[in-house]
């Protein structure tokens, strides 16, 4: 179940008020659910109705394949980095800090160990901070040390999710801009001569949200208000980024293309209304961590119940960027936007716009001081 309201425009403070109800409803991709004691019940529900088993790649398919994933410690990330090693891929996740890293780690390994498969699984963790763009631009200097050679998925995973007020980041830009966008740009430009020449996967996590993007005349990407200057929402910001993923993708695999390298495949995808710890910028480190611990009360506990009958669980959710970082049967096309593991062909036309796209490009680079040439 998603929001999704194509074909209709919102102001900032109506794509707030459709997000928290959205919030509620279970309904805008990563919402959140409660604790395991508070929504056990509704989980089990969950369960009865959404049948579909998580996507697994088969036992040693991704053998010799090496795949990064940003956002790693948690969540559709850290889920992610579980069944693709499990597959045999040799696995880069990234976490903010060095103790994130640690205990998704461990995540990590008691998962492939009690499959018996974690002896010969290759594992790897690099600090990457996406606020914060030397630790962005130092990135592909860590992974060579590595000495694991092309990459052949980039998983452009990590973000943060309605982030209640404005905050900017150490290089002066809109948090969610530069977590969900921006970052991500100068990762991939960092990363991209990395890439197998071969054949390689670059997939952005977007989300159904970005319908919740609108400039002063409709819907679609408002460059005025890229950083919040003209005005900030929560949920506007979050649908500008999650479009911003979607002309990303197009705009690469384009380029790609024109470039004449053929090996390449650029994807985004909606992961679906999902249990994840993104709720955690809605309510705030602490308050998210107090839910975590002691499980929410009265209407808190009520709301997260009824919300999580219409979430997927996290590794119902991972499924779709698991199965298209997995090849998708073969059946990956470039530039496209998938959801349910499915290829999604009714984008908008503003979501698929072509001028906005090659204008996002050159804003990035300048933002984000990289010339990003093919």
């Amino acid at each position: 179940m998603s929001a999704s309201a194509s074909g209709l425009a919102f102001s900032p403070k109506q794509a707030g008020a459709i997000g928290r109800k959205a919030f509620l409803a279970g309904a805008a991709g990563g919402i959140v659910a409660g604790t395991a004691a508070a929504a056990g019940a509704a989980v089990e529900a969950n369960n009865q109705i959404n049948k579909k088993s998580p996507y697994e790649p088969s036992l040693d398919s991704l053998k010799g394949q090496v795949i990064v994933i940003t956002g790693g410690s948690t969540g559709l990330g850290l889920e992610s980095a579980k069944r693709l090693s499990a597959a045999g891929a040799t696995v880069v996740f990234t976490s903010r800090t060095a103790a994130k890293g640690e205990k998704a780690m461990e995540s990590v390994m008691d998962y492939l160990n009690n499959r018996g498969i974690g002896e010969k699984a290759k594992v790897y963790n690099i600090v990457l901070d996406l606020d914060n763009l030397d630790s962005v631009k130092a990135f592909p200097g860590s992974y060579k040390q590595l000495g694991l050679g092309n990459i052949d998925v980039l998983m452009n995973n990590a973000g943060v999710m309605a982030v209640p007020d404005l905050q900017l980041t150490k290089d002066g830009y809109e948090r969610t801009f530069q977590s969900n966008h921006l970052g991500h740009f100068v990762l991939t430009a960092g990363l991209f001569p990395m890439l197998s020449k071969e054949k390689a996967t670059v997939i952005n996590v977007s989300s159904e949200a970005f319908n919740f993007a609108s400039t002063k005349n409709g819907q679609g990407l408002d460059f005025e208000n890229l950083n919040g200057e003209r005005i900030y929402g929560p949920w506007s910001s979050y649908g500008l980024t999650k479009l911003a993923n979607i002309l990303f993708t197009q705009e690469l695999q384009r380029r790609a293309d024109n470039a004449g390298i053929s090996g390449l495949t650029v994807v985004a995808l909606h992961p679906g209304a999902v249990a994840t710890d993104l709720g955690r910028y809605l309510v705030g480190e602490e308050k998210w961590n107090e839910l975590k611990t002691k499980g929410p009360s009265g209407f808190e506990a009520f709301a997260l119940n009824a919300a999580s009958i219409f979430t997927k669980t996290v590794p119902e959710g991972a499924s779709t960027q698991v199965f298209l970082a997995a090849g998708a049967d073969g059946t990956l096309k470039k530039g496209s936007f998938y959801e349910d593991m499915k290829e999604k062909k009714n984008l908008p036309k503003w979501a698929k716009d072509e001028t906005a796209a090659k204008e996002l490009w050159e804003i990035s680079e300048e933002l984000g001081g990289v010339r990003f040439n093919l």
